[in-house]
């Protein structure tokens, strides 16, 4: 959540509008007052009734009657207290959970995807002396079997075979690889979550609807979406020594989401309720994050650059960021199967990364300190390294017209020495 205290109501209901998110600003703040109130009562009448409890054993005998009744009185009094703060807390939480985070800036205003702003272009469309594939046709030359994942656990979870699983694995890899090198701590972590870290993420484990993306288990566990959660939900009710940030960490992990693929735009590889990526999450001090996440920016730009793609970076704007993000980049490479309607390719997504500052972390309380100085709540920031979902460019653009493909030079060493994919 943001810090209230550091916005004005008016700039507060100025965000939400910006972001497309409708929340009653003055009944936010006004319960939030109540609480705070309450609070203040509920510790004063604590405090008194501590007080009279050392009192009692040492008052004479003519007053010690009293001094029960006054604090028979005040245990009731204090318990009508807790009750009405549990109300306040639960109401609040409601609020605070749909209350997204602040916006830079230089933000781009608007309330779609329509409003993104292109920052860079890398690369030209190809231009094919022949018919070219797009990935679905590719893929069933190289091993990828819809229908086998879909006999073993339905829509949205694709199996592949031989080179393709060569190449996605040679292709995280890679990013893996690079990440390590580029400083980043490898982490194992588990790709289970507890409900409430999500929620401090900023995720929303449990809607009215049905269209929360989230798959859950019997024991309050959610299947992670991201190794975004476990990475940064570790640190949850710490306090790191602020000598260690900032803390750089990388992780390659399945995630899972319950959406789908609607059309032949989504299909294939490029949507799916299972997939593999490499996630890089950052833990760093305030003042430090805008130089931070340009770097970020940098390692996604470098690594489709050494894969060989003509790709874009998008500015994202405030209608379609994501409740946590404070600033966000996603990258997009060029798809066949992307143009809408038409026979024309388009862009599709491949990655993202975003800063985060204070919003989770002053969910899931996590702080640094430095000597006796007052702890203080870290900044967050995370981008993903690459997904399964690069395959469709690195199919596509690197396609011959045998129908082999290319394999970039940066992938070899992770697939024997091979140079290029031929069916098998």
């Amino acid at each position: 959540m943001i810090d209230l205290k550091k916005m004005k109501p008016e700039e507060i209901a100025q965000v939400c509008k910006a972001r497309g998110v409708k929340i009653d600003v003055p009944q936010l703040l006004a319960v939030l007052d109540e609480k705070t109130t309450l609070l203040a009562k509920l510790e004063d009448a604590r405090s008194r009734a501590n007080d009279i409890a050392k009192l009692v054993q040492t008052a004479p005998a003519g007053e010690r009657a009293e001094l029960i009744r006054e604090g028979g009185a005040l245990k009731h009094r204090i318990k009508i207290y807790e009750g009405f703060h549990t109300q306040l807390n639960t109401t609040f939480e409601e609020f605070s959970l749909a209350l997204p985070n602040d916006l830079a800036k230089d933000t781009p205003i608007g309330t779609s995807d329509a409003a993104n702003v292109q920052v860079e272009v890398f690369g030209e469309p190809r231009k094919f002396e022949f018919r070219p594939k797009d990935h679905l046709e590719l893929g069933k030359d190289f091993g990828m079997d819809l229908e086998a994942g879909t006999r073993v656990a339905g829509s949205g979870f694709p199996l592949m075979r031989g080179p393709l699983a060569q190449m996605e694995s040679a292709m995280l890899r890679f990013v893996y690889d690079k990440a390590i090198s580029s400083g980043f701590t490898p982490v194992s972590v588990p790709v289970l979550a507890k409900t409430a870290v999500l929620k401090g993420i900023g995720f929303n484990p449990r809607r009215a609807d049905d269209g929360t993306e989230i798959f859950f288990t019997n024991d309050d566990l959610c299947l992670a979406g991201t190794a975004e959660i476990p990475l940064v939900g570790q640190y949850a009710g710490q306090i790191i020594e602020t000598k260690e940030l900032p803390i750089k960490l990388v992780a390659l992990t399945p995630c899972f989401r319950r959406e789908g693929a609607h059309g032949r735009r989504d299909a294939g590889l490029y949507r799916n309720r299972m997939f593999y990526k490499v996630e890089l999450v950052v833990l760093a001090e305030e003042g430090k994050t805008d130089a931070i996440h340009e770097e970020i920016r940098a390692f996604e730009t470098e690594v489709f650059k050494e894969l060989g793609l003509h790709f874009r970076v998008l500015r994202i704007s405030s209608g379609d960021l994501g409740a946590p993000a404070f600033k966000k980049y996603d990258l997009e490479g060029w798809m066949m199967g992307r143009g809408g309607d038409s026979a024309d390719a388009g862009w599709g997504e491949l990655t993202s990364c975003s800063n985060c500052t204070d919003f989770q972390s002053r969910r899931l309380m996590i702080r640094h300190k430095s000597g006796d100085k007052k702890p203080e709540y870290v900044h967050t920031l995370n981008g993903t390294g690459v997904t399964t979902r690069a395959l469709i460019c690195l199919l596509e653009q690197h396609q011959n017209a045998d129908g082999s493909v290319n394999i970039p030079p940066v992938l070899r060493q992770h697939m024997a020495g091979k140079e290029i994919l031929r069916k098998e």
